[in-house]
């Protein structure tokens, strides 16, 4: 019997009717429910985090609220997001919100940079003359219609000309062998290349600096600048070129070789051409990295305020060396000027960037619509060419037509410079001299610089330092320096060798070391501090920690200062203020200073120091320039703060500056004529070097102790580089500042010399060689301080402290943060007082009044002679005189001196042995390095 199996049924389900069709989902598509989880989050991580910093947490700061308020939003916006979709879908979006929230950070970063700098010297960029004018004719307190960055711009620009120039067949020449030319040298130029990339700009400058100027004796100048970038800029323009011209397809190469062409040839025609477009970015982006560069500038060239156009000779500034050199000094005209060359430099290094991003966008071989166009025009004239066989003989016209109308152009543009300055030029009845040193100088040297050019003379002058000064005249770079600190002292064990030519010290101008302060009593700011030597003394070593120490009360009986803790703030570079401030400090507080540098790492005495000494886990703030520790005293939120400054970095910050005690028991101000009266007790070596013992000890009433004077080294022979021309010069400029140009000087923060330095000074000019030896006439010498019958006016007239900051007296003048038990009035009976430069005079017949805001404003029918310091100056807080005898004093301020440490024997050769040594170790050591490590991998394998 015969078994039927039915066959099996298949049974369809039919679909649901009115089902829409799957259609798939867009991945960059956003739902309603993604901007709900963004927004939602957003909102929530600003509430939670707003509820954390004022309600729950003793959290503050706008930083710490934005950081608290992303951090929530990445953990809400995690959580929102996993309600819909999976676990790799919260962390794509986790990893997206984390990428575009920093590159938010970073573009709003660069927006601010940007304006910041822009803004900045937006003063300076809104008058014309800053892109048209140098600023030879511009002092520091001109306005900012005076001088502008022409010749900074001149000097980048011819100074990248020339790296280019160097640069381009370099590089170029050097990609095409690494590319083209494969092999085991080849590999080790492509690995010493990728080391160089990572060359400190400061080593090239040296090196090229060791072996241009300082053993093939060639002049610092732009040529010596430009080829100190080509060191910096030849890696990358190397390592760049590399990349592109290994972008090319190789079938264009092998077309090439196949049509029979050589390897060259390709190169030049095939390889060369395709990659023209990365070419260009390669070198773009050279010249941005050397366009920015500050450090080979510097050494190379130096700083000059003067149109340069010749590079082969004498200091050529670049934009990033002029807002360098301005930007450390405390005029706001000279900081404007300083952000307007910022501005341009970054305006100029953004447009080389927006350039190579826009020739970079396309790969090799691809060309643009005009290029196109011009390879379609070129194909037909080759068509026209091959089926004519003869040779138009005008084809070389339009060659010879484009080169002559660029060389004329060329030659109108170098016309048009030279007619520029040619004024200038046959204005010159002296040789151009140049000079390197001081910043505290700076302001008095750069107005004669200004006043001579009437004269015929141009002058130039770096304001890197004392130390730099120092080393470059000892290296004959310069023909003079500027310095506080003469050579053969030995600092820290390092001896400052003297320069290897015989040279003279010549004084320029005086001025006192300031200590400025920021301490508010009750919210209101003391204007009036009173400090003595061992006061100060131990408030530098540790030994005075609270502002409210019973040895700080003494000095001021009319405040009752606060329980703040006394910060302290040193330079951390080596500075000639530092150097005058520990000189004082080992002369006149030996035990407390000695003490303290033994518990130093140096363990023993210091003595003189450029270098200011820590203890190991000091707190104190150590900063690298005089503005730098200005700008930290002056800050709102430091109340304690102390430090010692140049008296104009004070004065430019609206802060006040301690009186200090002299011998004489008074408390006197760093003043123009307090600083004169203490200097006449100078004792003066026989080469000028100053001995300032009996100026810490001077008797008179309105002296301030720690004066002091800048020096000026002079050659007094021949050497290398400077003959009797450039001698001339310099003698006629320092006749000239000794006796016309102390008379403003006062205006500038310093004091004028005194008659027994002028007279020494003009002894010191009759060495140099081509001097003019002129005879000393006092009655010719329009110095304040000659006056007749051989009397210093300057110092007569100089005003006699008030008897209220005198050691001992009950009240205090001006005081600020008054004690509560009284108010700051005096009545007396005396004829009246004499005012000096923080109090004008007090008493009188019928008794004076102290003011608390702006020094004390004495009454009285026989009032004394007003303060030096008008009521305006907030860092002297003086006052008017008497109502019958109160004098108008000139406002001045003394400062005392930024120089660095000494810098070793600086002699030629050993200088560039370990120029050469470092470079070599730093192009040399990388690769050799990583080669080892690679073969010792390769072996445990």
């Amino acid at each position: 019997m015969t078994t039927t199996t039915a066959p099996p049924r298949t049974t369809v389900v039919t679909p649901p009717a009115g089902a829409a069709p799957q259609r798939p989902r867009r991945i960059n598509a956003r739902r309603a429910s993604d901007h709900y989880a963004f927004w939602g989050s957003l909102a929530g991580a600003v509430a939670t985090s707003a509820v954390l910093f004022q309600r729950l947490t003793p959290f503050n700061g706008g930083i710490g609220f934005v950081v608290c308020s992303w951090i929530c939003f990445l953990g809400l916006y995690a959580l929102l997001v996993s309600r819909d979709e999976g676990p790799l879908t919260v962390r794509d979006r986790l990893a997206s919100a984390v990428v575009h929230s920093l590159a938010a950070v970073l573009i709003g970063v660069l927006f601010w940079v940007v304006g910041y700098v822009f803004t900045k010297g937006w003063s300076a960029l809104s008058y014309g003359n800053f892109f048209t004018e140098d600023l030879a004719d511009a002092g520091p307190t001109d306005p900012l219609d005076h001088g502008g960055a022409l010749h900074a711009m001149v000097g980048t620009l011819t100074q990248i000309a020339i790296s280019l120039a160097i640069t381009i067949p370099l590089g170029f020449s050097c990609a095409v062998f690494m590319s083209e030319v494969p092999g085991r040298f080849s590999r080790l130029v492509r690995t010493l290349v990728e080391a160089m990339t990572a060359l400190p700009s400061i080593l090239a400058g040296l090196f090229i600096y060791a072996v241009m100027v300082l053993t093939l004796g060639l002049p610092r100048s732009g040529l010596a600048a430009g080829v100190a970038l080509s060191v910096m800029m030849l890696p990358i323009l190397i390592r760049a070129s590399d990349v592109v011209l290994r972008l090319v397809p190789a079938s264009l190469k092998e077309a090439s070789y196949a049509l029979g062409a050589g390897r060259w040839r390709t190169v030049w025609t095939v390889t060369l051409p395709s990659a023209r477009s990365g070419l260009a970015t390669a070198v773009i982006l050279g010249a941005a990295r050397g366009i920015g560069e500050t450090s080979p500038v510097l050494l190379c060239s130096g700083y000059t305020k003067n149109l340069n156009l010749d590079p082969t000779r004498d200091p050529q500034t670049s934009l990033p060396l002029m807002a360098f050199t301005l930007i450390k000094f405390p005029s706001e005209l000279q900081a404007a000027r300083a952000f307007g060359a910022a501005a341009l430099l970054l305006g100029l290094v953004l447009l080389l960037f927006v350039v190579a991003r826009t020739l970079g966008g396309r790969g090799p071989g691809e060309l643009s619509r005009r290029q196109r166009e011009s390879r379609v025009r070129q194909s037909a004239a080759d068509l026209v060419r091959m089926t004519n066989p003869v040779v138009p003989s005008a084809r070389k016209a339009p060659v010879i037509t484009r080169t002559l109308t660029l060389l004329t152009a060329l030659a109108v543009f170098a016309t048009s410079l030279l007619f520029g300055a040619a004024d200038r030029a046959e204005a010159a009845g002296y040789l151009r001299i140049s000079g390197a040193g001081s910043t505290w100088s700076y302001n008095a040297v750069d107005g004669w610089i200004k006043n001579v050019r009437q004269y015929g003379m141009t002058v130039d002058f770096d304001p890197q330092g004392s130390s730099f000064g120092r080393n470059q005249f000892k290296n004959d770079a310069t023909d003079f320096a500027v310095t506080e600190i003469p050579y053969g002292l030995t600092d820290g064990g390092q001896y400052d060798a003297p320069p290897p030519f015989p040279s003279a010290y010549l004084p320029i101008v005086a001025g006192g070391t300031s200590f400025m302060y920021n301490l508010k009593i009750n919210g209101k700011r003391v204007t009036d501090l009173r400090l003595s030597g061992e006061v100060i003394a131990k408030l530098f070593t540790g030994g005075i920690t609270y502002w409210d120490d019973p040895l700080v009360k003494a000095d001021n009986p009319g405040l009752e200062l606060p329980h703040v803790e006394v910060h302290p703030v040193v330079r951390s570079d080596g500075s000639g203020t530092t150097a005058q401030f520990t000189t004082w400090l080992s002369k006149r507080q030996q035990p407390i200073w000695d003490d303290y540098c033994r518990r130093t790492p140096r363990g023993a005495a210091c003595g003189m120091t450029s270098f200011f000494p820590l203890l190991n886990g000091s707190t104190w703030k150590a900063l690298g320039s005089s503005i730098t520790v200005a700008s930290s005293v002056a800050n709102e939120g430091n109340n304690g703060a102390i430090t010692y400054v140049e008296y104009s970095y004070a004065k430019e910050a609206k802060f006040p500056v301690a009186k200090v005690l002299n011998k004489a028991g008074y408390y006197v101000g760093p003043t123009g004529q307090n600083v004169a009266v203490a200097l006449v007790n100078a004792r003066i070596n026989p080469d000028l070097t100053q001995l300032l013992d009996d100026v810490y000890d001077s008797p008179a009433a309105a002296s301030y102790p720690l004066s002091s004077y800048s020096y000026m080294v002079v050659h007094t022979t021949e050497t290398k580089n400077f003959k009797q021309d450039k001698g001339a010069a310099l003698s006629a400029f320092g006749y000239y500042f000794l006796c016309e140009g102390q008379k403003k000087v006062g205006d500038n923060g310093y004091s004028p010399l005194t008659p027994q330095l002028v007279t020494s000074g003009f002894d010191q000019l009759a060495k140099i060689p081509g001097s003019e030896k002129k005879a000393f006439d006092p009655a010719a010498c329009s110095n304040p301080t000659f006056g007749k019958d051989g009397t210093n006016p300057y110092v007569a007239s100089a005003p006699q402290p008030p008897e209220c900051d005198k050691k001992g007296a009950t009240s205090q003048c001006g005081a600020t943060g008054t004690k509560s038990t009284g108010t700051q009035t005096g009545t007396g009976t005396s004829t009246g007082g004499a005012g000096n430069g923080n109090a004008a005079g007090t008493g009188g017949a019928t008794g004076g009044t102290a003011a608390a805001a702006g020094g004390a404003a004495g009454t009285g029918t026989a009032g004394g002679t007003g303060g030096e310091a008008a009521a305006d100056d907030p860092a002297l807080g003086g006052g008017d005189g008497g109502a019958a005898g109160g004098g108008s004093g000139q406002s001045v301020s003394a400062t005392a001196i930024e120089v660095a440490a000494s810098a070793g024997s600086g002699l030629r050769t050993s200088l560039m042995v370990i120029a050469g040594l470092l470079l070599g170790a730093v192009i040399v050591l990388p690769p050799v390095i990583a080669g080892r490590a690679a073969r010792r991998r390769d072996e445990e394998l």
